[in-house]
């Protein structure tokens, strides 16, 4: 694998196109650290662009900031600045002929080491630089970012027989570690991996559904979570695409694949006149403000597909799906819903074998290898399983057998090799290759780490302390959602101690959920069993991470999404941070009618206030303990890690890691970096600046006249009253330096008298009823 600092390096990126695929391409490279030229026809559409990626939501730039590094120029006045792009991305329109001209005009402007790549969803690479030079087509490959492509993990690197092998590994290379993407390498056939499986059974799912007279209601709570696919199901994925686009795409397909044996499905007459009336409606999906589903004041109304009129959401009446639901393992499930014989089994049955069958159909086409077309359709459309993944967990000959009593043809290698007695895709960290009638392993990617291969410590119910090699622990949280209880707590106190007394070199607190930690557990009962076992409770958990910040070897938290409340205590207790980039942390209590009660309000103390009086003794702390107020009575969460460093949770010595999958081994990295240059713990000393009661009147001013003005609730300001008390050192007469334990104190006390109040109970009970936050 070739690294950056080798032939090739990216010091600055061209992209061309500055449209919904382009802008977010330019945005993500930004995000990226890589200046980025976006070029386009005109000044007036380029700037309206850049405009929009900035108000974009969710945000394509990781800060606001971080859009500086985007400069705009159109083609006429500006392509002179082709000449100094080492990755130049061609995003205009997705015509051929276009994309033919532009590439004729890179070819005569580019440097001649330059890499370029066409970001299509499905239009020939090797057709798109047919005319261009030699050297330019040895340095051409597709790329086909997905949408949004700063939040989708999946990129389809698509190489010609003319691009050197080397740009290909740079690329991937670049792409994984800078970019934080997955890359799969794909063949240049027609929309490629995961938009040909998608198009094609797209197309499929939608022709059956209108055929059986389903509901749009029935459809998405079929095909979406039931069947391990996500929430966007069918009809409303069509609206977050667009019609218009979906149209174009089935267009262009059908027009590509002239000997695929399900291409009629694209032009169904069922699913032409459907979509011909909802574009004559304008009924594009969200661009439009309707499409299958359409707003109406607070409540949502969902087409009719019999009358072509919206109405009412009606709940699907299905009882084998209240059943199905309550099996949490996706093959059971699956295998549960399968042999139904109603609406949800027919439309599963029909969208799970002809699945399967198109995929196991179009290899060796698309792709030699299964493995390929598992990960696409995993990390470009979030289906739980990949389709030869579902195949061996559903069983690969019973369901082989269905499939052709559903007169779903399987594919000829897949009866080869159930004939020759091996009955699974993958084994023993292998998977089998069609071409070769053979297993061959998959390749092991050193810079991941997998739990599971890990040697288990010590566990109890909410954690376990899990060996990963080297000398170094890593601490697992596996409660729901990786929330904070007592079983938790004793692990955190367990792990520490292991790590001191035993031969370690250092620890991790990282996991493989969804989310690092959404805080502590509400449903635990908050002062259930009155103020001082509360209060007893909360200083266990002080310590605990306390325990953390002070041990003598390093360890550093890896946070990654949400990180929140309790969870945001836990990360700022270690030696160091190593975030994934797409880390949002926040102090979020108030939401509840709580503040933060295990250090987070003396972490921000630590991190925002105190540097700055340290820098400049004389200097007024108001502006500084303000920044921290706000961030935690406004329960501020940071839309990316980056934005979390900018509010104080990372330090600038943190490191911010743009690839989740290799997080875990970029965390153990930095333990091993510590401890071989020999890490010391932090000294308990009076290292935390209390700003005193003139800056806590001054605090208070500005609440009440936030309060006057009907910007925050009374209770909201009787909550941040505390919080500036607590920030401030409560009643001390003037600024000065006092330790750590000082504002945790101070912390608890507040914590344990506002779980008393009538008011917060009501904020918990809401919070765990609906999910949102109350503002009584």
């Amino acid at each position: 694998m070739m690294g950056e600092g080798m032939t090739y390096s990216i010091r600055r990126a061209v992209v061309i196109g500055s449209g919904t695929m382009g802008g977010g391409i330019a945005a993500h490279f930004a995000n990226a650290g890589v200046p980025v030229y976006l070029l386009d026809i005109s000044q007036k559409i380029v700037t309206a662009s850049l405009e929009r990626l900035k108000k974009s939501k969710p945000p394509a730039f990781f800060t606001p900031e971080t859009a500086e590094l985007v400069t705009i120029g159109n083609l006429d006045d500006h392509e002179a600045w082709i000449g100094q792009g080492d990755w130049i991305v061609e995003a205009i329109v997705e015509e051929l002929q276009a994309k033919r001209d532009l590439v004729a005009r890179i070819d005569g402007l580019r440097k001649p080491d330059s890499i370029v790549s066409s970001n299509t969803s499905g239009l020939p690479i090797a057709q798109i630089a047919a005319n261009a030079s030699a050297g330019f087509r040895a340095h051409l490959l597709g790329t086909h970012f997905f949408n949004p492509p700063r939040y989708m993990k999946l990129l389809e690197v698509i190489p010609t027989p003319e691009t050197k092998p080397e740009i290909t590994d740079f690329v991937r290379d670049f792409a994984e570690r800078r970019l934080g993407k997955s890359v799969v390498i794909c063949k240049d056939t027609p929309n490629f991996i995961a938009n040909r499986l998608a198009s094609i059974g797209g197309a499929m799912l939608v022709d059956f559904v209108l055929q059986h007279g389903y509901t749009i209601e029935e459809t998405d709570a079929i095909a979406g979570p039931l069947i391990g696919r996500p929430k966007t199901a069918a009809f409303r994925l069509q609206d977050l695409v667009g019609l218009d686009i979906a149209s174009s795409v089935a267009t262009n397909l059908y027009g590509l694949i002239e000997n695929d044996e399900s291409r009629e499905v694209l032009r169904s007459p069922r699913i032409e006149a459907l979509r011909k009336d909802q574009m004559e409606r304008g009924r594009l999906g969200d661009k439009s403000g309707q499409g299958f589903y359409r707003k109406s004041g607070k409540s949502i109304e969902t087409l009719d597909l019999e009358t072509r009129e919206y109405r009412q959401r009606r709940e699907p009446e299905i009882p084998s799906m209240a059943e199905a639901q309550k099996i949490r393992s996706l093959p059971k499930r699956l295998q549960f819903v399968l042999q139904q014989d109603d609406k949800a089994g027919a439309l599963a049955r029909h969208v799970i074998y002809n699945s399967l069958g198109y995929s196991a159909r179009h290899i060796p086409e698309i792709t030699d290898d299964i493995i390929n077309v598992d990960r696409a359709m995993r990390w470009g459309f979030s289906h739980e399983m990949g389709p030869f993944e579902l195949w061996d967990a559903l069983g690969v000959r019973v369901t082989a057998e269905a499939m052709q009593k559903s007169g779903v043809t399987v594919g000829p290698w897949v009866t080869e090799m159930l004939a020759s007695g091996n009955e699974n895709f993958y084994r023993n960290g292998s998977y089998y290759d069609p071409v070769r009638r053979s297993y061959v392993p998959i390749a092991a990617d050193p810079r991941v780490i997998h739990l599971a291969d890990g040697r288990v410590v010590r566990e109890n119910k909410g954690a376990s302390l899990i060996d990963i090699g080297d000398g170094v622990l890593c601490l697992e949280f596996h409660t729901k959602m990786n929330t904070l209880d007592d079983d938790v707590r004793s692990m955190i106190v367990q792990s520490v101690e292991e790590l001191e007394h035993g031969q370690w070199t250092g620890m991790v607190i990282g996991n493989e959920g969804l989310d690092f930690c959404v805080g502590a557990n509400l449903a635990g009962g908050f002062g259930s069993n009155g103020s001082e076992a509360l209060d007893r409770r909360v200083k266990a958990t002080q310590d605990a991470l306390m325990a953390i910040r002070f041990c003598p070897k390093p360890i550093v938290t890896a946070p990654f999404g949400r990180t929140l409340g309790g969870g945001a205590e836990v990360a700022m207790a270690g030696a160091r941070i190593v975030a994934a980039a797409e880390t949002y942390i926040g102090l979020v209590e108030v939401g509840v009618g709580l503040v933060p009660g295990a250090g987070g309000c003396k972490e921000l103390v630590r991190r925002v206030v105190s540097p700055a009086v340290k820098q400049a003794p004389n200097a007024d702390p108001l502006p500084f303990v303000q920044k921290v107020l706000q961030t935690i009575a406004g329960a501020k969460v940071s839309t990316s890690a980056a934005e979390a460093r900018s509010l104080g949770f990372l330090h600038s010595a943190d490191r911010i890691v743009m690839n989740r999958d290799r997080l875990m081994a970029e965390a153990k990295e930095e333990v091993l970096e510590l401890a071989a240059h020999g890490y010391t713990a932090p000294v308990r000393e009076k290292s935390c600046y209390a700003a005193g009661r003139d800056v806590r009147a001054a605090l208070g001013a500005g609440i009440y006249n936030l309060q006057q003005g009907a910007y925050m609730s009374d209770y909201d300001a009787v909550i941040s009253s505390k919080l500036a008390s607590i920030l401030c050192g409560g009643d001390l007469s003037s600024g000065q330096w006092v330790d750590e334990q000082f504002f945790l104190d101070g912390e608890r006390e507040v914590f344990v008298a506002l779980c008393s109040e009538p008011k917060t109970h009501e904020r918990i009970q809401h919070m765990l009823s609906t999910g949102k936050p109350l503002r009584n």
